[in-house]
């Protein structure tokens, strides 16, 4: 399909003669003409063409019809096309490619044929079209962190004519406009706290900008820009991630001889839900075996968003032949590497072995100091007796 460069709303509908080249001046890139081989690919098809499992492609009868929210009414008032609506017909073509980071969404007019064409075109089962407006993304899937600023990319190619534009999220099966922009009024009419529209007339960007994300402002947000009778949009998926941290107690470990034992590994802060821990016990030289008496607490989630949990696992009464095994617990998460995160703590059987290293130097340093005190009391005893002698 093509595009044209139109700059009223009579021409919007009556010109698709027009040829529009779609790089430059197309800002987008989506466009590209069939019958022109020297173009370069657009920017959907990504970096190998003929991968077509990557690309989904959608084409629907469009039918042009009035804006009835408040911030787009205002673009009809005094420039209806009752005549021009009607010629040709009209399409709506979406294009996703999520793995070479692009989609866009057209709306086509059909083209008429040239007089000299008509006969040809008529037993031709080809329609040509003209791509009127178009919304476009480098975004298509994003993931942020908590507190992070995200910057959610949406623009369009169109007539120069006035424009409106609304951001929409929907997540959980329900849905808000987080910012509205009425281009007949050149105002922002809705703004969340924390929402920027990236307003440039002359790049038809018009960019959402999130500042410090927050877990309810996970979902599918969606970019709708309106013409007169026209309205095409973009759907961009934010996911919130943010890592849990893990604490695993007691640690460390030191239990005498045929006592129960019970570990607790903690995850907090983290979001969405989705976790797993499992446990593992490792013996000198072993290799390593689940545990299987575990059990978890009920997810808390904080004020922020982020859920919380403990798992537990208890420990058969303790033999002495335990010494030195090591328990872990491995926590697996969206927010964590592939191999997730892992705490382990080593057994410790009180009087299964001599002292340790650590417990040497210390009994060595105590007994050092004992040996300075006893000393330097020795000392002032001796002072003490000689003085008492003198005065006798």
């Amino acid at each position: 399909w093509r595009a044209s460069p139109l700059s009223s709303c009579t021409d919007l509908y009556s010109r698709p003669h027009l040829h529009f080249p779609s790089l430059p001046p197309d800002p987008s890139g989506t466009l590209w003409g069939g019958s022109d081989h020297s173009r370069p690919q657009p920017f959907w098809l990504g970096s190998d063409p003929s991968d077509t499992e990557a690309v989904s492609c959608e084409i629907n009868a469009y039918i042009p019809h009035e804006a009835h929210v408040q911030w787009a009414a205002g673009l009809e008032q005094g420039k209806g096309c009752p005549r021009s609506v009607g010629q040709g017909k009209w399409f709506i073509a979406t294009v996703q490619n999520p793995e070479a980071g692009y989609g866009f969404s057209s709306i086509l007019n059909e083209e008429e044929a040239l007089p000299w064409k008509q006969e040809a075109v008529a037993g031709s089962r080809i329609t040509t079209t003209t791509a009127v407006l178009s919304v476009f993304s480098r975004t298509p899937q994003l993931q942020a962190r908590l507190g992070q600023d995200v910057l959610i990319d949406c623009g369009f190619s169109g007539p120069a004519s006035p424009f409106s534009v609304e951001w929409r999220l929907q997540h959980g099966g329900a849905g808000r406009v987080v910012l509205a922009y009425d281009g007949a009024a050149r105002k922002v009419s809705v703004a969340e706290k924390g929402t920027r529209l990236f307003l440039d007339p002359e790049t038809n960007n018009v960019s959402l900008q999130l500042q410090g994300i927050a877990a309810r402002q996970e979902g599918t947000y969606i970019c709708t820009v309106y013409l007169p009778h026209l309205r095409a949009q973009q759907a961009m998926e934010l996911k919130v991630v943010e890592p849990p941290t893990v604490t695993l107690r007691p640690d460390p470990l030191s239990v005498p001889p045929g006592a129960p034992v019970e570990l607790a590994c903690e995850v907090s802060g983290f979001y969405p839900q989705k976790t797993s821990v499992n446990w593992r016990r490792k013996s000198p030289g072993g290799t390593p075996e689940a545990l299987v008496e575990t059990w978890e607490s009920g997810h808390r989630q904080s004020p922020d968003g982020t859920y919380s949990f403990t798992s537990h696992a208890r420990i058969l009464p303790v033999q002495p032949q335990d010494h030195g095994a090591s328990y872990s617990c491995h926590v697996a998460h969206p927010g964590l590497a592939e191999g997730g995160l892992r705490k382990t703590v080593k057994f410790h059987v009180a009087g299964s072995s001599g002292p340790s290293l650590e417990d040497a130097i210390g009994c060595f340093l105590i007994a050092f100091a004992l040996f300075g005190f006893l000393q330097a009391f020795l000392r002032w005893a001796s002072g003490e007796q000689k003085k008492s002698e003198k005065v006798e």
